[in-house]
């Protein structure tokens, strides 16, 4: 199973950079719509890593390192893009995903083994 989710992860991260790295089209009228995809991207790359390494995301910090480095990465291209823009919130928003998967997945993984 593995294998499985970490070929997700390969998959969502290809997904992910295209999306973040080609112009938006977005007129969205929900406010802050941004932030929320942001927080939600995060959250779901954690829970991903997490599926994909044998050992807990919260006790690999190289992982986590990266899944930081990443989202980080992100801006600092988007900074170069005419086309988009980079924002310290995008950034922050990209971590509080990350903090609350690590928040709530050991609740998660106890009810599931109960």
């Amino acid at each position: 199973m593995i294998s499985f989710y970490r070929f997700i992860f390969g998959l969502s991260i290809l997904f992910l950079s295209y999306s973040a790295f080609t112009p938006s089209e977005s007129n969205s009228s929900i406010e802050n719509l941004d932030k929320i995809l942001h927080f939600t991207a995060f959250l779901y790359l954690a829970f991903l890593l997490d599926l994909s390494s044998k050992h807990p995301l919260n006790e690999n910090k190289q992982l986590l390192l990266m899944l930081i480095f990443y989202a980080g990465l992100i801006e600092f291209i988007q900074f170069f893009l005419p086309y988009r823009s980079a924002e310290t919130l995008d950034f922050l928003f990209d971590l509080l995903g990350i903090l609350v998967y690590f928040v709530f997945a050991p609740r998660i993984k106890l009810r599931l083994q109960k």
